[in-house]
């Protein structure tokens, strides 16, 4: 399945069309603060925008959306359900927005929908979700799509929180 709704949105696999939203998107440090490991240089984003066309679109891995509006068809961010990297095991939900489309109810209706993803298509047990301790409006997103904290976990970037939610 390549393309899902919300209610006001459209997630579909990048295209090459998308290359300058995702890079755009991946090198804007307010959009990136609170992602993995931080905003990207424009050399790193082509690095992992290549991956994702030339190898993992390749190799199967269709859980990476691009994200459009479906009033205007404007780029509106990155969707993605994906093992965990450090516990394969675990499936997590994750999406960021440009910064113009915050406060909208975008990552709530993604969140949502992501979480639907997860049971309904990939049968998964439970989702997962990592989030910064000092992003209340994620741990906000996440709460509101039915996560609740599972547990606090450290990188190299210190501690962060890990939001669980499990199949009925």
């Amino acid at each position: 399945m390549n393309r899902i709704e919300t209610e006001r949105l459209v997630l579909e696999l990048y295209t090459g069309n998308d290359k300058d939203y995702l890079i755009g998107l991946l090198t804007d440090p307010a959009v990136m603060k609170h992602v993995d490991k931080g905003v990207l240089d424009i050399p790193q984003a082509e690095s992992l925008w290549n991956k994702l066309v030339n190898e993992w679109y390749p190799q199967g891995v269709d859980t990476i959306w691009a994200v459009t509006a479906k009033d205007d068809g404007r780029y509106v961010g990155n969707a993605s359900i994906h093992p965990r990297p450090e516990r394969k095991q675990d499936w997590e939900i994750g999406y960021y927005l440009i910064s113009t489309e915050w406060k909208k109810g975008f990552a709530t209706e993604l969140a949502n929908r992501l979480v639907r993803y997860g049971f309904d298509v990939l049968s998964l047990p439970a989702i997962y979700a990592t989030v910064d301790t000092d992003h209340p409006g994620s741990i906000h997103v996440l709460e509101k799509a039915g996560l609740s904290l599972f547990r606090s976990e450290y990188d190299e970037q210190g501690e962060f929180y890990v939001y669980r939610t499990i199949r009925a």
